[in-house]
């Protein structure tokens, strides 16, 4: 499996998404087309969804570090983070792109890839409880809310926008978004 993503991978630092084939994967990987079906039954839409959420869950910082005790610190952090993840893995969020465009199901898969894996949501899951929220589904629920708002806005910043504010800009808005979200979780749970 690492082969053909990194195959693949090579393969989007020249081409674009519709510029690849499954065949022109198993030429260069030297994998027989079927083990590549095997593994990824969609063929490149899989391929690019299982690459998606590689590049989303290397290197995510670790809420439990004493720097990142303070929530703000934390948030601005990893807001970090994912704009630097988006912006060294802009080949493969763009043809991601392409694929969510072109195969609806295809966004399911990528949810549900990232629920099975979910070191983003469970990052986002400790931050979401130190603002109150101590039900699992919920916390789930707040940090999905959370990631989709975070990696939606982002992606748009860097890789659709000609104009974007600087990377400190989108840090505070985007922080103050996601506490006042928080806050207002806070609020409910004190309520009940």
């Amino acid at each position: 499996m690492e082969i053909i993503k990194r195959v693949t991978m090579d393969f989007l630092q020249e081409r674009s998404y519709t510029e690849i084939s499954v065949n022109k994967i198993a030429e260069a990987s030297g994998i027989n087309i079927s083990q590549i079906y095997r593994y990824f039954p969609n063929g490149k839409p899989d391929i690019l969804i299982a690459m998606g959420n590689d590049t989303a869950q290397e290197g995510i910082p670790d809420p439990g570090l004493p720097e990142h005790r303070d929530p703000r610190a934390y948030l601005s952090t990893l807001i970090r983070f994912y704009i630097e993840t988006h912006r060294k893995n802009r080949a493969v969020l763009s043809s991601l792109q392409a694929v969510f465009l072109s195969h609806p199901e295809a966004v399911r898969k990528d949810a549900e890839a990232i629920d099975r894996d979910s070191s983003n949501y469970s990052a986002l899951e400790t931050l979401v409880e130190r603002f109150g929220v101590r039900d699992a589904p919920d916390k789930r629920a707040a940090a999905r809310r959370i990631f989709h708002l975070l990696d939606t806005m982002i992606h748009r910043q860097i890789l659709e926008t000609k104009v974007t504010p600087s990377d400190e800009e989108l840090v505070d808005f985007l922080a103050d978004v996601v506490l006042a979200y928080l806050g207002s979780l806070r609020e409910r749970a004190d309520a009940h």
